[in-house]
């Protein structure tokens, strides 16, 4: 019974490095290709995704352009005329944006688009701000997140700070207090099922060894005469119930562990930009003429 104990969490940490293994850009989709795109705080600004395939990774990319373009056309009755690239900023994104523990470069471009809206010519900034791929035997499949800001307002989705991460904070391990709520929080569905229903598991099965042991004591008083014969099968449900003991707190012990330092799905936090103005204005009093240091903020 202990090496079907020992099985079992083999085959499960067999199965999580199978899932993050697979050829995709991070182990979970993230979550604006899962639930809903972001919501911005400025109204100069708005977020669309695409997607694209193609038989290499710039190749979908360049589809999934396509296809916003298409999206403008149809969706916001925009004409798109021209697109000019006009800047592609490399950056190294923090450590929370990761899903490997290491640090990843990140590529932001952003166009210029030439647009028509209603006979009127309007020009069009577009960021990438996230992307997701997989890749099959047929090629690659690429969903990007962009933000489409229209250059009539100052800064367009600048005005706000738009960043990347996987972090969930705090919530993922206290949620991890009933095993697997912590990674379905997280996004990580499988990951959360499997602990889920291995803990479940072990506590059935520790009630059931409990019961056998009891029943079995209770044969033993009962009866004697096969003392040893029920003390034997006693022990054996006594071990059984043990071990299951052990791998349920292995597992409950992963899981706290797990939810509280293991990457979520990757989610984009949107906050206000603060502005700090500094102007000097003119003071005086009986005494004093001068001038004062205001900030505004």
């Amino acid at each position: 019974m202990r090496k079907n104990i020992f099985l079992f969490l083999f085959l499960f940490f067999c199965v999580n490095i199978s899932i993050q293994s697979q050829q995709k850009s991070a182990r979970l989709r993230p979550t604006w290709l899962t639930a809903s795109l972001p919501t911005p705080k400025s109204f100069s600004y708005i977020f669309l995704d695409a997607s694209g395939m193609g038989k290499t990774l710039e190749e979908a990319r360049q589809h999934s352009f396509v296809n916003l373009s298409s999206r403008l056309e149809y969706e916001h009755g925009l004409r798109v005329n021209s697109v000019i690239k006009v800047e592609s900023d490399a950056t190294i994104e923090s450590l929370a944006t990761t899903n490997n523990g290491t640090f990843e470069e990140r590529i932001h471009e952003t166009f210029q688009m030439e647009c028509t809206e209603n006979g009127k010519e309007i020009n069009m900034t577009t960021r990438v701000i996230d992307e997701y791929w997989e890749r099959d035997g047929q090629g690659y499949v690429c969903y990007v997140l962009y933000t489409v800001s229209d250059n009539n307002y100052t800064g367009g989705s600048y005005d706000d700070d738009i960043t990347l991460t996987t972090s969930y904070g705090a919530k993922g391990f206290f949620y991890s207090l009933i095993p697997g709520v912590g990674q379905l929080y997280k996004g990580s569905k499988l990951k959360g099922g499997l602990i889920l229903g291995g803990s479940a598991a072990c506590a059935g099965m520790i009630v059931v060894a409990e019961n056998q042991r009891s029943s079995y004591i209770k044969k033993m008083r009962e009866k004697p005469n096969y003392k040893e014969f029920y003390n034997d099968k006693a022990g054996n449900w006594e071990n059984i119930r043990n071990g299951f003991i052990g791998a349920a707190t292995v597992l409950y012990v992963y899981n706290l562990i797990d939810a509280a330092v293991a990457p979520g799905r990757r989610r984009v936090i949107v906050k206000k930009k603060q502005y700090v103005d500094f102007s000097m204005v003119p003071m005086w009093d009986t005494d004093h003429v001068g001038m004062a240091l205001v900030m505004n903020f």
